[in-house]
């Protein structure tokens, strides 16, 4: 029985032996690098303000720096890292005692608001429209990264507002948004 005992411990470390040569201790384990770039989406817009002043009925303004309509003012510029459709809206103006609807032309209490691009600078066919609705700006359709695209707007003011509204001052917001292009 002990020869038995002997025997099979012999046979235990015998196998361990072989085990061990057949696999190596301390051996390198495989490893896999991984790489990955954020996606970002930016764009920012040189001009962030428009102060129109006073308008009497069925004003229009451009916004450029002389108010003239082929004086396209502002550029939007892609700061991320993947190309971007670009989309525009805008809200009603508010104040006074009457707000102001945008809508795709000027009437009473109504005002209209339309973009354009530098490409056709006296063309101002994109239609702002009302949130949460967005327009597109075909032009700055695949803007690539840090790549410009030049733009302005055209205001046209109520044909009718309420007297009521004389001096107050009103406020509308655009907004434009930036999406990866597909």
């Amino acid at each position: 029985m002990r020869k038995m005992r002997r025997l099979g411990l012999s046979l235990v470390l015998a196998v361990a032996l072989l085990v061990g040569f057949a696999f190596p201790v301390g051996a390198a384990n495989p490893t896999v690098a991984i790489t990955v770039t954020a996606q970002v989406i930016s764009i920012t817009n040189d001009k962030d303000t428009w102060a129109i002043g006073t308008v009497a009925v069925d004003t229009v303004v451009y916004f450029s720096t002389n108010g003239a309509q082929n004086d396209v003012w502002s550029t939007i510029t892609n700061t991320g890292s993947v190309t971007v459709d670009v989309v525009i809206q805008g809200t009603n103006i508010e104040g006074g005692s009457y707000d102001w609807t945008l809508a795709a032309a000027a009437g009473n209490q109504t005002y209209s608001l339309y973009a354009n691009l530098a490409a056709t600078p006296t063309v101002y066919d994109v239609q702002v429209k009302n949130a949460p609705t967005y327009s597109t700006i075909t032009a700055a359709a695949g803007l690539t990264k840090t790549s410009t695209n030049k733009w302005s707007m055209k205001f046209t003011a109520p044909n009718e507002f309420n007297a009521s509204d004389a001096g107050a001052e009103k406020t509308a917001t655009v907004t434009l948004v930036a999406s990866k292009h597909t």
